[in-house]
């Protein structure tokens, strides 16, 4: 990673420090400067009284020539951050590039810089009336709807976890699923008539080797090595997994139609699908069964809240 030796720093603490923002800030803002009116759809222009305007520039001026709190780490016009916001920024840093040392003096001084040049752009594009685009307060909205849903669900979701004595219950209530990835070893015979493929059928059961009418006969691009799939996890059509099934090792299969013509098979031999051990898959029944049930638990909080609100949808614009 370029980060490591501090090579292009800059981009690379935009990129993480986009990655990174806190909710919270961005919200906060988002409340100051684009206020929705309950009864116009998020992307409209809002628009703003000339006495509204006034004191908030006026607050925001007080607050710019107010002294700065002992905690304060750096300020631009009403802009602050604080040096534990700071941390937590850095701290936020370091989980999306782990290599970035976040104690090294230098590090710090680069991304309170471009923390600082971020806030100098937003200053300039406020003044310009950019932040009142109607395209920004879009994004700007859609952006604060997905952090809400975030925090929506994490909060739903934060003490819902499977035990390990509620996993064992589902290892038991569904043991017979809980097995291994079976593997066969497979030869093909294929060729483009029914009745030929009933005529070699009846040879090989009566002796005539495998390999060698494959070789002979077969059309398919296995014919070279007498019919050798070799050993497959997963049938190469469905119509052989079919057969495959009820075949055990040394069984070959009665005809059957496929993508070449008509089919016959030989199971060689087959291994796996062997019980997986509790201990071995626990974390996963743990981890899978945690999910399904936090995404439960948000579906069941979906449908409680839709009961009282009123949603209309206009369908007759879908089919157009």
């Amino acid at each position: 990673m370029f980060l490591r030796n501090h090579k292009n720093p800059i981009f690379c603490i935009i990129l993480a420090l986009v990655m990174t923002a806190p909710g919270c800030d961005l919200i906060s803002s988002i409340t100051e400067y684009f206020q929705e009116p309950s009864d116009s759809p998020a992307s409209q222009a809002v628009p703003i009284q000339k006495n509204q305007k006034t004191t908030d520039v006026q607050a925001q001026a007080n607050l710019a020539s107010a002294p700065m709190k002992a905690n304060t780490l750096a300020r631009v016009g009403s802009w602050s951050i604080t040096i534990e916001e700071f941390q937590e920024r850095l701290d936020a840093l370091k989980e999306v590039v782990p290599e970035y040392d976040i104690t090294d003096p230098e590090a710090q001084k680069l991304v309170l810089d471009e923390l600082i040049n971020q806030q100098v752009l937003v200053l300039g594009a406020e003044k310009q009336g950019l932040t009142r685009q109607k395209d920004i307060q879009a994004a700007v909205e859609e952006f604060r709807r997905t952090l809400i849903v975030r925090e929506v669900a994490r909060q739903l979701t934060e003490d819902i976890t499977m035990s390990e004595m509620e996993a064992r219950a589902f290892y038991n209530e569904n043991k017979e699923a809980m097995v291994g990835p079976a593997q066969w070893h497979v030869r093909e015979i294929a060729v483009d008539s029914k009745d030929r493929a009933i005529n070699l059928l009846a040879d090989i059961l009566k002796g005539t080797d495998f390999a060698e009418a494959a070789k002979q006969h077969s059309i398919s691009a296995t014919r070279a090595q007498g019919g050798d799939l070799g050993f497959i996890t997963q049938e190469p059509f469905p119509q052989m997994g079919t057969a495959l099934l009820s075949l055990e090792e040394g069984d070959v299969s009665g005809v059957f139609k496929g993508p070449e013509g008509y089919y016959i098979v030989k199971l060689e031999e087959k291994k796996g699908g062997e019980a997986i051990g509790f201990d071995e898959i626990k974390d996963d029944i743990i981890q899978s069964q945690t999910l399904l049930a936090q995404q439960q638990a948000i579906l069941d909080h979906l449908e409680s809240m839709k009961k009282n609100v009123n949603i209309e949808i206009n369908k007759a614009l879908l089919q157009k």
